[in-house]
């Protein structure tokens, strides 16, 4: 035994450590004890953490937190082993979120595996068809963002294409801004994707303009398309404590155009009731291209008419359709408990049965529960 020649060589020759039956039975069971307390703590370290345990521990692990291994999928333990973190223990958010799942599954920095958030609530992802169970869960999922719809016509000659978009929700249609969509790619299935240069308005028929030296023959009438990297969305956003102003929910939609350099004494709103008839600040455009912020207002003196400081010359375009919110001073920390924030990416299931599991545990014990719900806010 190496652990019982390493402390026969720090005692005393004194003791004959090899020879001395007594003293050598003492070193064999400190040894062995020692064996023992180390294997003890080996098999905790597999029980207790996710970077060491294996098998049936690492699987006890990831159900504590509500992350199952794939029955579909024969996935490894080192595999395993990340996606637990990715949807337990780390911040939230959504993209980086879905790209550690799918770096997970087909490695970091895979070519073929594409996720492009649109705007803060739609994202699209593309994955690979050789993993066949999960595509199979995928399907019937559809595009998850309003940019998608069906080519109806190419015109190649005049590099334009007519196409009908989705509708966003099942009882909504989003309705296509005068070149909302400039400068986003279009593309195919797993095609290359073509720079848009200008489209019309509305949901069906809608026209799209594309630069003269693009080819649009690698596209096919009657199928399915998408457009992201749209820039007039920059994407998901968090409190920026380095503003000096806090964004309020205060807000209404801007019912004409606004262009730069001019001042305005009055704007037209589409729907300015939330926002108070009082002196304040102004934002337009919050989170997106051509955001222009603390912008004067002396009142609301109708529900469509907002009294603009005539001393104020603005300094980007905004068209009809803007969001215009209202900001106060100074900056506001938001709550740590995270009633301020946006919701974020997370499993509902898990938790729901682990909720009902303490339920049940505490009305067993014969706590009185009282239930208080708050009606959200939005």
């Amino acid at each position: 035994m190496a652990k019982f020649d390493k402390m026969a060589n720090f005692i005393p020759g004194l003791f004959n450590p090899y020879n001395n039956t007594y003293v050598k039975g003492l070193l064999y069971a400190w040894s062995s004890e020692d064996d023992l307390l180390v294997k003890a703590c080996q098999d905790a370290k597999e029980q207790l953490f996710v970077k060491y345990a294996q098998l049936r521990f690492l699987d006890a692990l990831g159900s504590n937190v509500g992350v199952f291994r794939p029955a579909a999928i024969n996935l490894a333990d080192a595999q395993y082993r990340e996606l637990i973190p990715a949807l337990s223990f780390r911040p939230k958010q959504v993209v980086p979120t879905i790209k550690l799942v799918l770096d997970v599954f087909f490695g970091a920095g895979n070519p073929r595996v594409m996720v492009n958030e649109i705007n803060p609530n739609e994202i699209v992802i593309q994955i690979p068809s050789s993993v066949p169970s999960l595509r199979r869960q995928l399907q019937g999922s559809h595009h998850f963002h309003n940019y998608s719809g069906v080519i109806q016509s190419i015109d190649n000659l005049n590099k334009e294409m007519v196409v009908d978009f989705d509708a966003a929700f099942p009882h909504d249609s989003k309705n296509m801004k005068m070149d909302e969509l400039k400068d986003g790619e279009f593309g195919q299935k797993v095609l290359r994707r073509t720079k848009i240069m200008s489209n019309s308005t509305g949901r069906l028929g809608v026209i799209l303009q594309f630069a003269l030296g693009e080819d649009l023959s690698i596209y096919q009438a009657g199928q399915r398309f998408m457009i992201v990297n749209v820039p007039n969305y920059v994407g998901s956003f968090i409190p920026d404590p380095t503003r000096p102003y806090t964004v309020t929910q205060k807000r209404g939609l801007l019912n004409q155009v606004i262009t730069a350099g001019s001042i305005y004494t009055t704007l037209s709103m589409t729907d300015a009731s939330s926002i108070p008839d009082a002196p304040g600040r102004l934002i337009f455009k919050f989170a997106r291209s051509g955001e222009e912020a603390d912008v004067k207002y002396y009142g609301r003196p109708n529900n469509s008419t907002l009294l603009i400081d005539p001393a104020y010359t603005f300094l980007k375009d905004h068209s009809i359709g803007d969001v215009v919110n209202v900001i106060v001073k100074p900056y506001n920390k938001p709550n740590i408990d995270g009633s301020d924030f946006s919701v974020y990416l997370v499993g509902v299931t898990a938790a729901r049965i682990l909720a009902q599991q303490i339920v049940e545990s505490i009305v067993a014990a014969g706590v009185v529960i009282r239930w208080s719900v708050s009606e959200p806010k939005c």
